[in-house]
């Protein structure tokens, strides 16, 4: 739990993530399928620590979208309407708080 914003200048806009009533994103990242097998040796992660993605599941896609939501329970419907057709493989779920949070991927 905690608050999102978005960075302006030299701060954040942030706003709590406490009452929502639909799904609001938190952060989108693009990256190049082939740095981020360099960067998960880079750093040094377990796969306990990380969100992992079946690189079978991305086929030959050069790039993969990943994006942070807060998703309300009382509303999942609406990040359905902004993230369609997300599988369910490339879609993780924090349900133990409110909001929600649910990472997804997609292959660009």
């Amino acid at each position: 739990m905690g608050e999102a914003g978005i960075p302006i200048d030299k701060g954040i806009i942030r706003a709590p993530l406490d009452g929502l009533g639909r799904a609001s994103g938190i952060c989108t990242a693009i990256c190049l399928i082939d740095s981020l097998k360099q960067e998960f040796l880079k750093f040094n992660r377990s796969a306990r620590e990380c969100f992992m993605i079946d690189a079978q599941l991305l086929k030959s896609a050069k790039e993969v979208e990943v994006g942070i939501w807060a998703v309300p329970s009382i509303n999942k419907v609406s990040f359905e309407c902004n993230i369609p057709n997300t599988p369910a493989d490339l879609l993780y779920k924090v349900a133990d708080c409110e909001p929600q949070i649910w990472i997804y991927a997609r292959p660009l």
